[in-house]
């Protein structure tokens, strides 16, 4: 081992991540929808990382270069929709997921990667895996993880940071900690057309099943594991919200009555009294004139207080953020031992 002049081992040897010339991991984007794109251009933009095959389910996308659907250079690597063909490539290091689907339908994919020894991050959902697939589900994924010498997670912004990770962070600094309220108003206007139809967006407001993955319930359930609060139950309430004028963002318009966003709270409770809740308002075409507007808000009270906002471009458009976040989990997760984590359990550094 080198060491550096006070004996101690140098950075190169206590960070091999870092060390020069080091060979960058292979990583295989499962999904180029707009969050697929996002991925592969964060992964293509990161010197540490190289972008080895891109899955598409999409008959059209098939043999076109990666980098011709991203809207970045030629790349070399051809779009497959061969899931099982890239997964049986020994050089693949991680997979990058950002299909739709439920959470059986995510817990089937990383279970997949799984089976073939791969680390796998997902953009879809499954923050708290424990909560999306039930007990059963959940030992079953988190067997196949160990088995296979894996590890997966769930990441992005949100969820995945911004109404889960961040509060575990800050309240790490609160004692006894007694309520927790994080809320985020989003724009949805520049959301990709999978996303909002799982949503319903411009859908009669009676005929929407919301399908997607945002839970907050499953946020909640990180803040309350991440910072080890004593609750009995956690409850989820989605209604949609219907458009009170035509609503506009960009080429997308949504008419009078017909879906325009949603509103999620999830509470926890301890005996009938709110230990944490979550809100999340989303709406397309904000206004000025609108009782929301973006934000994203934090109480935690406990023997002190700390009260945190955010602000960003992830507000407007939250795919390179949340691209951003997936990457930068890569090294983290490749720490840990083979299993299926939380966000929250991730190092804080990106290497």
């Amino acid at each position: 081992m080198s060491t550096s002049s006070s004996g101690s081992p140098s950075a190169e040897a206590a960070d091999p991540v870092r060390r020069p010339g080091r060979t960058p991991i292979d990583v295989a984007v499962v999904g180029l929808g707009r969050a697929g794109v996002e991925l592969a251009r964060a992964v293509a933009a990161d010197p540490f990382l190289r972008l080895a095959a891109g899955v598409v389910q999409s008959p059209e996308k098939v043999d076109v270069d990666v980098g011709r659907l991203t809207g970045t250079a030629e790349t070399g690597v051809l779009a497959t929709a061969d899931l099982d063909a890239v997964l049986r490539d020994p050089a693949i290091g991680c997979v990058l997921h950002a299909g739709l689907g439920d959470p059986s339908d995510v817990a089937a994919v990383l279970g997949r990667c799984a089976d073939h020894g791969k680390d796998a991050i997902t953009v879809s959902g499954l923050v708290h895996p424990l909560t999306a697939l039930g007990p059963v589900g959940y030992e079953r994924l988190r067997s196949r993880a160990i088995d296979g010498g894996a590890r997966l997670v769930g990441t992005g912004v949100n969820p995945g940071f911004v109404l889960d990770v961040l509060p575990v962070v800050w309240g790490s600094m609160v004692t006894q900690v007694r309520h927790v309220r994080a809320v985020r108003v989003s724009e949805i206007g520049a959301w990709g057309d999978g996303i909002l139809a799982e949503l319903g967006v411009g859908r009669p407001v009676a005929e929407v099943v919301d399908s997607s993955p945002l839970s907050v319930a499953e946020s909640l359930a990180v803040i309350v594991d991440g910072l080890g609060l004593d609750v009995d139950a956690i409850d989820e309430q989605v209604r949609p919200i219907a458009a009170d004028r035509r609503r506009e963002h960009g080429t997308r318009a949504v008419d009078v009555g017909r879906c325009a966003g949603f509103r999620r709270l999830a509470t926890a409770t301890l005996r009938g009294t709110v230990v944490a809740e979550i809100e999340w308002v989303a709406l397309l075409g904000m206004t000025a004139d609108d009782e929301h507007q973006e934000t994203a808000s934090l109480r935690i009270e406990g023997e002190s207080v700390v009260e945190a906002e955010a602000r960003g471009t992830f507000f407007g458009d939250p795919y390179p953020s949340t691209a951003a976040r997936a990457v930068h989990s890569i090294g983290p997760l490749a720490a840990m031992p083979p299993g299926l984590y939380r966000p929250d359990q991730l190092a804080v550094s990106v290497r």
